[in-house]
């Protein structure tokens, strides 16, 4: 990113006296600073404070058409043109060349199959599971854009987010970083007790403000004053979460391309709907998953999470990982592994009082479907059309948020821990997160309706999908064969998408997934 970007952060937290806020936002991600952003383009003192470095490395990188579509409403309703043109690839990169992203047109998924117990070795990927060529493959492709005129995109965090921030300030909000709140109390008003710091000065100047409403965007390693998390009754509920797996992850430069990878063993298909390396990368094992990540400037995001619980698994045991990542450099932002023990973590109330809290701040699900940038963006635009509406409107749409964003993150969590149950087999995954798939097409379905962004997404509120989740899991608990779940779940699955999924003579490639995107009005 820029340096003006740091420099200009400086100058504003040196000039700024106000002591008096609508809001104040703790955290400075892209959900912080994207709400700081709207709310300051409409009008309202927007106080947000970071207690690191604005721009700073983060993992959460991979855009969906949801987010997208969310990002274009925003940007239509709160006249940020801005914000539109990150909407898609081609005007992002057009109009903002210098922040740096890659292009996403789908998911992809490859199972590189079990271990060799003799030797301990990795077997080679293949594609086909059987010699029949109509026998179901190891991969599956899920289009997100119809187009590589409506491709999605990767976020280079540092860049998106310090971008935001510096969007907030030009509107008017006053950004500090290397602050945080060290004290809070609750009432009519928040009153809240600054600390300031300089980069590696343990002391620092407080100082007192107060915000009619505070928000916590702070993320899964936010962490806010005691005074405060007594105040609102704040708990951990991580044991709600179904899924508990373990990451490391980190960014390369020289990751060699996977599509180069299938030509040279002559498993590129002619009937791939887009190049596997332009989407969010899944690499299955028995054991844990790989994803990668490319951007644009030579700079591979790479991550490998397995179920906790378990002996670590060195995934190098896998030829086509190894050779993909044999000749691969730490990127400078990150010179190591990062390492996180359990990825998992919930913490409640979603609201008390003028506390609230944005969807990354209440919980961190999996990196798995990528669900994050979503539902962040997603708690952007619910709350800026709550802390805007009149009074007599704000306390219902604040409630319905509490109530939606609690309910979303269980939904979430709920199929993301199917697809877990179902890693050792790549039609068996296939089938359960087809219903992953339908939940996100029916939502951005929905908001390219104009349905109400307060609505439920990801089919919640629906008896009969919840009804269908549950039955699955109990095919799974009967250990039923990948056919037979197959065979059950298709026609269960119908009435909820009209997207094609769950088809076996696609043997893997769906192509009209993301036609929803394109649908959306300018």
């Amino acid at each position: 990113m820029p340096n003006h970007v740091t420099h200009k952060v400086t100058r504003q937290i040196m000039s700024d006296s106000s002591t008096d806020y609508d809001v104040a936002i703790l955290g400075g991600g892209f959900s912080g600073g994207l709400l700081a952003w709207v709310l300051s383009a409409r009008g309202m003192r927007v106080l947000l404070v970071e207690r690191d470095r604005f721009g700073r490395f983060a993992i959460g990188e991979s855009s969906t058409p949801m987010a997208d579509l969310v990002m274009r409403r925003l940007a239509e309703r709160h006249g940020l043109p801005k914000l539109h043109a990150l909407s898609t690839y081609p005007t992002w990169k057009r109009d903002f060349p210098e922040l740096r992203r890659g292009k996403k047109r789908g998911f992809s998924y490859y199972h590189h199959g079990g271990v060799d117990s003799g030797e301990g070795v990795g077997r080679e990927f293949h594609d086909e599971s059987e010699a029949s060529p109509n026998a179901s493959r190891n991969s599956l492709l899920v289009t997100a854009s119809p187009n590589e005129t409506w491709a999605d995109t990767h976020w280079l965090r540092r860049d998106v987010d310090a971008f935001f921030i510096e969007q907030a300030m030009d509107a008017g909000a006053n950004c500090r970083e290397h602050t945080e709140v060290v004290d809070a109390e609750m009432g009519r008003s928040v009153r809240m007790t600054l600390c300031e710091r300089s980069a590696g000065d343990d002391d620092g100047t407080t100082r007192r403000v107060s915000a009619r409403w505070i928000v916590n965007a702070s993320g899964r390693f936010g962490v806010l004053p005691d005074s405060l998390m007594k105040s609102i009754g704040l708990r951990r509920v991580d044991d709600r979460l179904r899924t508990n797996t373990r990451s490391v992850f980190a960014h390369f430069r020289g990751v060699k391309s996977w599509t180069d990878e299938l030509r040279r063993t002559n498993q590129l298909g002619e009937d791939e709907p887009f190049d596997p390396d332009e989407a969010a990368q899944h690499h299955l094992t028995d054991e844990g998953w790989m994803w990668m990540l490319r951007l644009d400037h030579g700079v591979t995001s790479v991550g490998w999470t397995q179920p906790s619980g378990r002996d670590p698994v060195d995934w190098q045991r896998y030829p086509s990982l190894q050779r993909m990542l044999r000749e691969a450099v730490f990127d400078d932002t990150t010179p190591n592994w990062i390492s996180v023990d359990r990825v998992q973590r919930m913490q409640l109330p979603v609201r008390s009082g003028n506390y609230i809290a944005m969807p990354t701040a209440v919980a961190t699900i999996d990196p798995l479907h990528s669900t994050g940038i979503a539902h962040g963006l997603i708690g952007v635009a619910r709350l800026a059309d709550a802390l805007l509406s009149e009074s007599s409107r704000q306390s219902e749409l604040l409630q319905r948020y509490a109530v939606t964003v609690e309910q979303e993150l269980m939904r979430i969590a709920s199929l993301v821990a199917m697809c877990y149950r179902c890693l050792r087999s790549m039609p068996r995954f296939e089938a359960v997160s087809m219903l992953y798939f339908a939940a996100a097409i029916g939502s951005e379905e929905f908001l390219v309706s104009r349905g109400d962004v307060h609505s439920p997404l990801w089919f919640c509120g629906v008896p009969e999908f919840e009804r269908l989740i549950e039955q699955t899991n109990q095919q799974l608990d009967q250990t039923v064969t990948d056919a037979e779940l197959w065979e059950w779940l298709r026609p269960r699955l119908q009435s909820f998408h009209s997207a094609g999924l769950l088809d076996p003579g696609v043997r893997g490639r769906y192509r009209y997934t993301g036609e929803a995107k394109s649908s959306v009005r300018d």
